[in-house]
């Protein structure tokens, strides 16, 4: 019940969204996506994860202060248009994300970081998958995300933040902090040690280009690179 939003008491409502989220689970096969790296894990799950992977589009690296797994979105990367694998490959990073912060901290938060380098309105995801991802994150995975840093989104960015925006509700919205120049430095500064971060999130340092292969036959509680 501690990840459901507050539902003022409604526990009848609260359980019926559970119920919801479990046949989620096994409709969408989350134990076979989140397992599909594993020795007898399921190798057409296997291919598509590492198709829509190959890119470097989401993966996680690195931890905040407190032990929480940082987990990189970079739309500019997007690589596909199909909208059932690019789902799956998101409910992947999310698991990942939620196993190495347990690993970690014993903690059930991850923070996001959204960098918009070389992202055009053409990298744009359709409404469809903005509604899909939408209702995962909150439908499915409530009370995960601690927070979400968009870091220096270009002027291009508000056509799509304003198609995205009415889709988010109040509770994520908060969540969300968008980080420009010295004010948004000393916001990353505060949560991150910046010499472990990208340099999309004002790290200090040049850390190792991803590998994806590498990326994905590491345990699911190994954040990349570590």
């Amino acid at each position: 019940l501690n990840r459901i939003p507050p539902l003022q008491g409604n526990i009848p409502h609260a359980i019926s969204k559970i119920k919801a989220s479990l046949a989620w689970r096994r409709d969408f096969e989350v134990e076979k996506i989140k397992n599909c790296f594993t020795p007898s894990g399921d190798i057409t799950m296997r291919k598509i994860i590492a198709q829509e992977n190959e890119t470097g589009k989401i993966y996680a690296r690195g931890y905040d202060r407190d032990g929480r797994a940082i987990l990189y979105l970079h739309p500019g990367l997007e690589n596909s248009n199909n909208e059932m694998n690019n789902m799956r490959h998101l409910v992947y990073s999310l698991e990942r994300a939620i196993a190495t912060t347990a690993k970690k901290s014993g903690k059930e938060k991850f923070n996001i970081v959204i960098s918009y380098k070389g992202f055009k309105l053409k990298n744009a995801p359709a409404i469809s998958v903005v509604r899909h991802t939408v209702d995962i994150l909150q439908n499915h995975y409530p009370e995960r995300m601690y927070r979400a840093y968009v870091c220096d989104p270009p002027l291009v960015f508000r056509t799509f933040w304003s198609i995205v925006k009415p889709f988010i509700d109040p509770v994520t919205r908060d969540k969300l902090q968008f980080c420009h120049g010295k004010a948004g430095r000393h916001v990353l500064m505060e949560r991150f040690d910046l010499e472990t971060t990208e340099r999309c999130a004002c790290g200090t340092r040049e850390l190792r280009a991803f590998n994806s292969t590498e990326y994905l036959n590491a345990p699911l509680w190994k954040t990349f690179d570590e």
